[in-house]
Order: C-alpha cells, then structure tokens, then sequence
C-alpha cells in the first residue's frame, strides 16, 4: 500500500502556509517553555514594574485544556513535530522524488486493513504499525493498492483511492474553516480530511461525509468522546460528558456566509 502523502495529510488550500499552530494542549505546552526560558533569561529583572508584569500576563494568556486529551507530554511534542513536517512537505519548494509529493510506504495486508487486524510496516522501522495507525494515514493521505504474487514480484499496480482532491479540501476550508472541535484554533492548512462514516463502513469520499479535523483530534475521535453527525451537508458536534454535559448537538464551522445576514445598517 502507498501511503502518499499520509504525513502531508489533508486539508492543504492554494493559500500561503502560515506558522504550525496546535490543539490548545500543544499551545499549553509551548506556553510553559516559553515561560521557563523567559524567566531564566530575565531573572535579573524580576523587579520590573507591576504594570510590565501585567502586560506580559496578556501576551501568555492561559490556555484551555483540551476535554479528552490523554497524550503524554512526549506525545504531544511529536504531535507538534510532526505538523512542522506536514507544513514543510506541502511548501511549493520542497525537494520531490520524481516530480512526486514526499511519499512515505505502508505496507499492510488489504485483509488485515479492511478487517481491522493485524499490523503494517513502514520501511526503515522495525517496529510494527498499529491498523488504527495505519487506518488513520489512509484516512487523510489515500492509498494504493499494489498486488503481489507468490513469487514478491509486483504484478499490478492500482491508482489512489479514498482520497480528497484539492478541490473538496478548499470547499472544506471554506465550510469549516479549520477544525471543526469546539476550542481548536487549527486553521484549514493544518488539518486532515475526516471521513464521518468510515470509508471501511462504506463512507464515500464526499464533501457531505467529510469535516476538517486536526492531527490530534484525528487521532483521538474514537477514544475523545467527540461525536460528529452531518445535517444537510453540515457538520454538527456534540461534546464529550466532561465538556458538555447536557449533549447537545451545535452545528459546526465557521463561514460567516454559512446563514443569510441581516439587512446591513447602511441600507437600513
């Protein structure tokens, strides 16, 4: 199986890649080093005034836990990692292969991968790859099929599939204007492509069974509590117990032009 572009996943825009942002977790986290180097650097300051003390409180601001989020500090800095490589394979200059997107290889057996079974391989890693791993770089980057015979020779090589085109991801950006979990400040470039009915259960490669979610939303959906639904084409959300616990279903998004506005004051 070709996992092409299963790192640079999803939802990549024509606009212009800004700086990596995060989950608020992963916010947190960066806040409290920051804070640490700066109280290092500036210690022979510590008796500045009280009202430069009150701007810098404002500059870091404290950030909102994230409701389901049990990654471990290592975790989340591979998370973070990990966005500045999915940033950087999507930059108009990055090195190809071929003329090719920078393509990582998994391989799994297309049994194991539709049963929900087994493990895949990346080549260069010993260790094994879980099928919700595995599940979760097809969801946002496609596949491949590639058939072997019995001899490991290639003897057909089929085209990618389960994946969203350019043009579906801008309809998302446009729709969901980033990720769609209540809190997330990822915009549409950072995010991957979420099918709402898995591909494995049937789920079509559309824009009405499609939200935009980021890399650790994606990776958390089936363990967070976060239930999405889409209503006519539009993805609602309802919260885990610990966030919400009336559960209510809130329509998601964020295009101004989503509704009809009202009369403008001008023309009133």
């Amino acid at each position: 199986m070709d996992g092409s572009d299963g790192l640079a996943a999803a939802a990549d825009t024509d606009g212009g890649d800004q700086a990596e942002n995060h989950t608020p977790a992963e916010h947190c986290e960066a806040d409290k080093q920051t804070d640490q180097q700066t109280d290092s650097q500036h210690g022979q300051n510590a008796g500045r005034d009280e009202q430069t003390g009150a701007s810098d409180g404002q500059v870091l601001s404290p950030c909102p836990q994230e409701p389901g989020d049990i990654r471990s500090i290592g975790e989340k800095q591979a998370g973070i990692l990990r966005a500045v490589f999915e940033a950087a394979a999507r930059q108009p200059g990055t090195p190809t292969m071929g003329g090719a997107a920078p393509t990582v290889l998994v391989h799994i057996h297309i049994d194991d991968l539709l049963a929900g079974r087994g493990a895949g391989w990346i080549d260069g890693i010993d260790g094994p790859l879980s099928v919700k791993q595995v599940d979760e770089l097809v969801c946002a980057g496609g596949y491949q099929p590639v058939l072997f015979g019995h001899q490991g020779q290639v003897v057909h090589l089929g085209t990618t599939n389960r994946f969203f085109t350019n043009s579906q991801r801008r309809a998302l950006a446009a729709r969901d204007g980033g990720c769609v979990i209540p809190g997330c400040t990822v915009p549409p470039h950072l995010t991957q492509a979420h099918h709402v009915i898995p591909w494995s259960k049937g789920g079509l490669t559309n824009i009405d069974n499609a939200v935009l979610i980021c890399t650790a939303g994606h990776a958390s959906i089936e363990t967070s509590g976060w239930n999405i639904d889409m209503r006519h084409g539009r993805p609602w959300v309802r919260g885990p117990l610990i966030f919400d616990p009336t559960q209510t279903w809130r329509p998601a998004g964020q295009n101004r032009a989503a509704t009809p506005a009202e009369k403008p004051h001008w023309e009133k």
